[in-house]
């Protein structure tokens, strides 16, 4: 049985989530925002909304959940904006791509 009282409250965050053996299409991670655990069928999962990000519009906004057992990673951020504001940082600019070495933009 999962004590609930062990499991990290994570409200008001969003949650980078990397997936052991993940397919095609969530190798990049899957981020939630109102990110909660619960037991479902005696197995647990986090649980959340998938936020507006670019290139999977298609998505924003639905329900969805990853078994925790198969989370290999994850990253926690403060907010939608904390998060926002660092994909932003770590998106390379068109003249970053343009001189840079091949692969390492």
């Amino acid at each position: 049985m999962i004590d609930a009282s062990t499991l990290p409250d994570w409200s008001g965050k969003l949650v980078l989530l990397y997936i052991g053996g993940a397919p095609h299409g969530v190798e990049d991670g899957v981020v939630f925002e109102y990110p909660e655990f619960r037991v479902l069928g005696a197995r647990l999962f986090l649980l959340g909304r998938i936020p507006e990000v670019h290139g999977h519009e298609w998505v924003a906004k639905l329900q969805s959940g990853v078994a925790w057992d198969s989370v290999v990673s994850y990253v926690l951020f403060d907010s939608r904006e904390d998060y926002q504001q660092r994909m932003a940082a770590a998106q390379p600019t068109g003249l970053r791509r343009l001189f840079s070495p091949r692969g390492s933009a």
